[in-house]
């Protein structure tokens, strides 16, 4: 994987078929200070990103297709203000930034993660994220910055994403499910129902 993620590829979506497989997405999230260094799924051993996919039930490495398996992983980086990543920014008031790690055309959000222990949020920082299907389909976000503007927000993500015809309520997590929230530098949490979105 590590020779694919070099590549760079780009994922690029043109809907599903119902008999398409789940997909899994490696997200990277950093808003702020850029000398604060974190590191992106890129620059880990392909073992960190295939435990995070195991952790949420979704073998990476199982698809006989190298192509696939290549640009499975890789989503565009998007850049706006302070912020760097794989999610959409919809709106950015100040400091406050709303937005989405988005499911790809014809995919339904299933799952999601993070690496708590491998990130980095200020004190004064808030970041939360809940799995959304209406409107922008995907693993939606608030991340604020201190009042002053300063800290960082930087976060490894996985989302789980499955064909909207194989879509199923009794697999995948609930509409508003609050994948995680952290306030501040002390305390970071994921979900309370969901515990495997701790990515470990």
């Amino acid at each position: 994987m590590r020779c694919s993620i070099g590549l760079l590829l780009f994922l690029v979506a043109h809907g599903a078929s119902a008999g398409e497989a789940a997909r899994a997405y490696l997200e990277d999230f950093r808003l702020g200070d850029a000398t604060i260094r974190v590191e992106g799924w890129r620059e880990l051993d392909p073992g960190r990103a295939e435990a995070a996919c195991l952790a949420l039930g979704y073998d990476c490495g199982d698809d006989p297709d190298p192509a696939r398996a290549a640009t499975r992983f890789l989503k565009p980086q998007f850049a706006t203000g302070l912020y760097r990543g794989t999610a959409r920014v919809l709106r950015q008031r100040g400091g406050n930034y709303y937005g989405s790690f988005e499911a790809p055309p014809g995919f339904r959000i299933c799952k999601a993660g993070i690496d708590l222990v491998g990130g980095e949020i200020s004190r004064g920082a808030l970041f939360a994220g809940s799995i959304q299907r209406t409107g922008r389909d995907g693993l939606g976000f608030y991340a604020a910055l201190p009042a002053d503007g300063s800290g960082v927000i930087a976060f490894r993500l996985l989302t789980i994403a499955v064909p909207a015809a194989r879509f199923a309520p009794d697999i995948c997590w609930p509409d508003g499910t609050i994948v995680f929230l952290c306030v501040g530098d002390r305390r970071c949490q994921a979900s309370h129902v969901y515990p495997e979105a701790e990515l470990r």
